[in-house]
């Protein structure tokens, strides 16, 4: 499978990488609203229920305002946006593959 671009999908289910935390901790807070559940950063929001269908399009919207990324239908993979940590580690990829910067504060 490839994007539109002819470029292939970028592999975005992966932790995040070190020097993160403040992405993580970021995410974590915005998550932990969303659901009104204290969540850890490895906590998985859709197997316990805490997020619908609906409430996960507000993630992906969420992350690309908030973080000044694309999130590309080739993105959609449930496994990248499951927990804070891996959503941090989807931001820093998806940063990384443009040339911005890989993590850090909210735009």
């Amino acid at each position: 499978m490839s994007t539109k671009e002819g470029r292939p999908p970028l592999d975005t289910a992966q932790p995040p990488r070190p020097g993160d935390d403040d992405l993580v901790a970021e995410l974590q807070k915005y998550f932990s609203s969303l659901t009104r559940t204290e969540l850890g950063p490895d906590d998985d929001y859709f197997a316990l229920g805490l997020v619908a269908s609906l409430q996960a399009l507000q993630i992906v919207t969420h992350v690309e305002r908030t973080y000044g990324i694309t999130v590309d239908v080739a993105d959609l993979d449930l496994d990248s946006f499951r927990t804070a940590a891996r959503v941090a580690g989807f931001v820093a990829a998806k940063r990384g593959a443009h040339g911005g910067p890989a993590g850090g504060a909210a735009l």
